[in-house]
């Protein structure tokens, strides 16, 4: 015979929200790359500098890696809580059994969707695409978040590309450099 106790089921499900919350919030952040924020572990490291022309700028939107399926998958699990619930209340008996499945897996299915349009928007920034092309005539782009106070650098100017070895490249801005510079002259140590 089958037997179904509400309150252990929403016990249940309660306790896997939170876990599955807890799981996506600690994957919400992610590195961001802009010519005016540095992480932690930039400070006191030295980077190569390539000097660079701007060919093309463009504003892009930037969305988390998997955002929306993290977001799907906590509206899934909300959803499936509520429409178990509301499906518990409904008849008695077997009936009541298959209105809380039907309602937990319909609910299940639309928090889902809902749960992804959220995340989705909340995991969406604003980014600059830069084409450059450097000294050896190779063109590149670089995309790159784009915070309050960065300064956009524009079609035709000189810029900077940074290179960082784990691949977190940066255009920055290269607006007080001269032309041409000479190099620094030998030091020669004498016993």
């Amino acid at each position: 015979m089958f037997s179904y106790d509400g309150n252990v089921f929403a016990r249940r499900l309660l306790a896997g929200i939170a876990v599955a919350a807890v799981s996506v919030t600690a994957g919400c952040t992610s590195p961001k790359v802009s010519d005016s924020l540095y992480r932690s572990s930039e400070v006191g490291s030295s980077k190569r500098v390539i000097r660079c022309r701007v060919l093309e700028v463009r504003e892009v939107m930037i969305r988390d890696d998997d955002s929306g399926e993290k977001g799907e998958a906590l509206g899934g699990l909300a959803g499936g809580l509520a429409g178990g619930i509301l499906g518990s209340t409904v008849g008695g008996g077997a009936g009541k059994s298959l209105a809380t499945v039907g309602g937990a897996t319909a609910g299940a299915v639309a928090g889902g969707a809902a749960g992804r349009q959220v995340s989705d928007q909340m995991h969406t920034r604003k980014g600059m695409e830069y084409s450059i092309i450097l000294a050896d005539g190779s063109e590149q782009t670089h995309v790159q978040d784009f915070l309050e106070g960065d300064r956009v650098v524009q079609v035709g100017e000189t810029c900077r590309l940074q290179i960082e070895a784990g691949g977190k490249n940066r255009v920055l801005p290269a607006e007080h450099l001269q032309d041409s510079i000479s190099a620094p002259k030998k030091t020669t140590i004498t016993p």
